[in-house]
């Protein structure tokens, strides 16, 4: 989607329609670059640190899961290799295929949805409309160009 159709058809449009007749660029690129509840995945190295400190419910809770992955590790070549990345330089938590592993761990009944779910949000962070729609933030520029020079 071009940032034009973005701000004319997008889902604030009727929000910015009003800054779009006044002008207000400026305006526009801030509401198209707030941070929203609208969750998206973010590249972030995890180690058994970061798990520990930042799972929610704490980090005995966050114990009891990597004691489960550590334990069904030697079975599971990808969870055994994972490990190593946790242990190490970071896993990346906010990675569709480290969501994807976490999913299958599930089916297989070695962690529960919960801890799933809760492994997974360590990945994701509030995103705008902007990084949603076209991949980056937009500067005022950006929306006066696309607005009256036609990108």
């Amino acid at each position: 989607m071009t940032l034009y159709a973005e701000i004319t058809t997008g889902p604030l449009a009727a929000t910015l329609a009003p800054f779009v007749a006044a002008g207000s660029d400026t305006a526009i690129a801030d509401a198209l670059n707030a941070k929203t509840s609208v969750m998206g995945l973010k590249t972030r190295l995890i180690t058994a640190r970061g798990i520990l400190s930042a799972y929610p419910g704490g980090p005995a809770l966050a114990a009891a899961v990597l004691d489960k992955l550590e334990a069904a590790a030697p079975a599971i070549p990808a969870l055994r290799w994972a490990m190593g990345f946790i242990k190490s330089e970071g896993l990346d938590i906010g990675h569709s295929a480290t969501h994807g592993m976490l999913d299958q761990l599930v089916t297989g009944g070695v962690i529960t949805a919960t801890e799933a779910a809760n492994l997974k949000v360590l990945g994701q962070v509030p995103m705008s409309r902007a990084e949603i729609a076209l991949g980056h933030a937009v500067t005022h520029i950006d929306v006066a160009l696309a607005l009256r020079g036609g990108i």
